[in-house]
């Protein structure tokens, strides 16, 4: 291959490349979402965001707060309202966590941000 068909070449790739990340990069949008815990109501919450595929769906994870590592307690989904539950009497302190999501539509993607409640204690 001539030296200048490479240039040639190299720099198309290249120009498509910008083009191509620039194009993704406009069709990002970032939302803020948060997961409660209830008080309450032992193992109840809600996901709250503006955008509501940052709503439903969403995996809940509840954790056992331990001195050291806390323990995974159980994992659920949010309902299509963002409300989620899981059926247990529990006993200690604990709270729920929401890991980041990405989701794509019509060629956006939406980026949910995750989230921690506050630590709630249940028991006698």
């Amino acid at each position: 291959m001539h030296s200048k068909t490479r240039i040639s070449l190299t720099l198309a790739t290249a120009t498509a490349l910008l083009v191509a990340s620039g194009a993704l990069a406009g069709n990002v949008e970032r939302f803020d979402s948060s997961v409660t815990l209830s008080q309450n109501n032992p193992f109840h919450g809600q996901v709250v965001s503006q955008k509501h595929p940052c709503v439903e769906r969403r995996i809940v994870k509840v954790f056992n707060k331990k001195p050291g590592k806390d323990g995974l307690f159980d994992t659920t989904k949010s309902k299509r309202d963002g409300s989620w539950s899981i059926p247990a009497m529990p006993d200690g302190k604990f709270y729920a966590k929401m890991p980041r999501r990405s989701e794509g539509a019509a060629g956006t993607t939406f980026i949910c941000s995750g989230d921690k409640s506050p630590v709630r204690s249940f028991g006698p």
